[in-house]
């Protein structure tokens, strides 16, 4: 009899804590990233590197997650349609291949690029592969 009464006790007690399923705030896309993408770059000569990025709104632990998102976003995620930047690289040979996969805008993305050298891939890519 006193474990019913405690029980009850503390059902009150939490009761305020679990809010009615009426009352729940309806689950919706703005809680969502538009795009949750992981990135990674692995250099024939090198280290292996990978990081997680997410944009509309952007996060991740990207340490360029604002910018590679401004760069992704009018190329709808595919990282291959950006620009290339005025730079000079070295002619090393350090085949480096690049990575994309995720979502983006619920729609499933798979991209990989092979460059010479980390530097052209910098310079190809931008903030994205800059993590």
């Amino acid at each position: 009899m006193a474990r019913t009464r405690l029980l009850f006790a503390c059902l009150a007690l939490a009761a305020p804590l679990v809010p009615a399923t009426a009352q729940a705030a309806p689950l919706t896309e703005a809680l969502f990233p538009a795009a949750g993408v992981t990135l990674s770059v692995q250099p024939e000569m090198g280290t292996f590197s990978t990081t997680q990025l997410t944009c509309e709104p952007t996060g991740g632990v990207h340490r360029n997650a604002q910018q590679a998102c401004d760069q992704l976003t009018p190329v709808e995620g595919d990282f291959r349609r950006l620009d290339a930047a005025e730079v000079m690289c070295t002619m090393e040979l350090n085949p480096t291949k690049a990575t994309l996969r995720g979502k983006w805008r619920n729609k499933k993305i798979d991209f990989q690029q092979v460059y010479s050298n980390p530097c052209v891939l910098r310079a190809h890519t931008g903030k994205v592969f800059d993590f």
